[in-house]
């Protein structure tokens, strides 16, 4: 009994931990960047109001609306199993969830962390706070995908704009790219919360660039995560167009324009038609 209580203390504290990550996130990173792009680095790099200024500040309030839109879509979207599966009446391969003593439809896992099961549980995103599952997938892999574009995009002018005033200074600014954090005690000023930003602009970009990269891959072999386990084909893949679909909706091509765009997915995350369950 002690263990279960320790146990949902953790994971009660996990989950406040995670909501006020992505309350950090929504609240202080997103202004700030935003803020330091636009009211920094964009008016240093082109000429005011100008008409290349204008088109980059609608490229970046595009890429803005859509990381934040996909970011609470995800978040508020609900992929678990409640409620989606009592008027099944043909359960062949289901299992029975111990933790919620439920049965569960293939695909479907539970998560410690949410406590309850998800319909094709991806896995947990602690950036989210919750669980990646059937019905909000596609808003995290835009999500991955909006901010690795962002980085990139703000990678280009980040570095034009640091060439302007940065001083070599007997190879101390190499110091300041290697050890940013270090820097702030050793020569806290202007230039070093710059070269921080554009440190932590390049780290975001590669770890959401490898995010996309990796679970757009499992996407286009019709897997999830638990099922990259193994080497074989899956028995859920329907060919790279369908499992787009299966991901993104009927509207797949679309999606990545804005998270409001409706686009229905083709099945409801309960029921699976598998082309050969001895694959």
């Amino acid at each position: 009994m002690l263990i279960k209580v320790n146990f949902c203390k953790n994971t009660s504290l996990k989950r406040i931990l995670e909501h006020i990550l992505y309350l950090v996130i929504i609240f202080i990173l997103v202004p700030v960047f935003l803020y330091f792009e636009l009211c920094v680095v964009l008016p240093a790099i082109l000429e005011e109001w100008s008409v290349p200024y204008v088109i980059h500040y609608c490229c970046a309030i595009f890429l803005l609306l859509n990381i934040v839109g996909n970011m609470i879509f995800g978040m508020f979207t609900d992929t678990s199993v409640k409620g989606k599966v009592s008027l099944f009446v043909d359960k062949e391969d289901w299992t029975m969830c111990a933790a919620c003593e439920f049965p569960r439809p293939p695909r479907a896992w539970h998560c410690d962390t949410c406590n309850v099961c998800i319909l094709k549980r991806d896995h947990h995103c602690t950036f989210f706070a919750c669980c990646i599952g059937y019905y909000n997938h596609r808003y995290f892999m835009l999500f991955t995908l909006d901010i690795f574009v962002a980085m990139l995009y703000a990678f280009y002018f980040n570095v034009q704009f640091l060439a302007h005033f940065i001083s070599w200074n007997h190879g101390f600014i190499i110091i300041k790219f290697i050890f940013p954090l270090a820097s702030f005690v050793l020569d806290f000023g202007t230039e070093t919360i710059y070269v921080f930003l554009v440190v932590l602009n390049f780290i975001v970009g590669l770890f959401t660039g490898f995010l996309f990269i990796y679970h757009f891959n499992n996407i286009l072999k019709g897997k999830i995560t638990p099922e990259n386990k193994n080497d074989s084909k899956s028995m859920y893949d329907k060919g790279w167009k369908s499992n787009l679909i299966e991901v993104f909706g009927s509207r797949w091509y679309v999606t990545w324009i804005s998270p409001f765009i409706h686009s229905p997915l083709p099945g409801n995350g309960v029921q699976w038609i598998v082309l050969d369950k001895n694959k």
